[in-house]
């Protein structure tokens, strides 16, 4: 049965489907933990940056040893000066959506811990599409934020009811140098599986269509109101 099952596996063209709200949704959360510098969530710490050291050549990143002992963290292009985060922050308390939209973000906006609690699936997918490029731009150096920006753009077309061959095919193309230019600016503590998989979204949709048939969108509202 096993060997019967991998030969069936083998000949299939899309043989898993990659799940894009979870996808999404993980992405996002990196991002935002990480250019905010959530502590305890943010994937730039300490592991991450003695990795750094040792794979990449970023000097001015490297931990800095203090006189007591203990390390420094400098503080890394990605991430939101402290002075900038409250602005980010009004900026989202002051944010108004069509009913049926998006849910009502700024009720999770805290400016006393400088974070945004309470996000679920579908708002990060309103934050990867339609928020990222805008809250981030000019608090970003120029090329991290067009990173991003061209990040959303993939997600926003990736997810988009309607996409033509053409474009498809040009996620597939351009996906592999946005991951390269992503890991140019993060940590390699950023970068886990779920990074790894967007390389494969777009292919699977040429092969087994628009995302908005295959996520978990509706499978989650329909066991919700069970």
């Amino acid at each position: 049965m096993v060997y019967g099952s991998y030969l069936t596996t083998k000949k299939l063209l899309l043989p898993h489907n990659i799940d894009v709200m979870h996808n999404e949704k993980n992405m996002g959360e990196a991002i935002w933990n990480t250019c905010f510098d959530i502590a305890d969530k943010t994937k730039d710490n300490v592991k991450a940056r003695q990795d750094l050291a040792l794979i990449c050549d970023r000097p001015n990143m490297h931990l800095v040893l203090k006189p007591n002992g203990e390390w420094r963290k400098p503080r890394a292009p990605f991430c939101i000066a402290k002075d900038d985060k409250p602005i980010i922050l009004e900026w989202f308390k002051a944010l108004k959506f069509p009913d049926g939209y998006a849910a009502n973000i700024r009720r999770g906006v805290n400016m006393q811990t400088k974070k945004v609690s309470g996000m679920k699936s579908h708002d990060y997918h309103i934050f990867m599409e339609r928020l990222l490029a805008a809250a981030f731009r000019g608090f970003l150096p120029e090329n991290v934020w067009l990173c991003l920006a061209e990040l959303s753009y993939f997600y926003r077309k990736l997810c988009a009811r309607q996409i033509t061959k053409n474009e498809v095919l040009a996620l597939e193309q351009n996906i592999v140098p946005l991951v390269c230019k992503l890991e140019k600016i993060f940590p390699p503590g950023f970068f886990n599986p779920m990074q790894h998989l967007m390389v494969h979204l777009a292919e699977e949709v040429r092969l087994g269509g628009p995302v908005q048939y295959r996520w978990m969108y509706p499978i989650e509202r329909y066991i919700f109101k069970l």
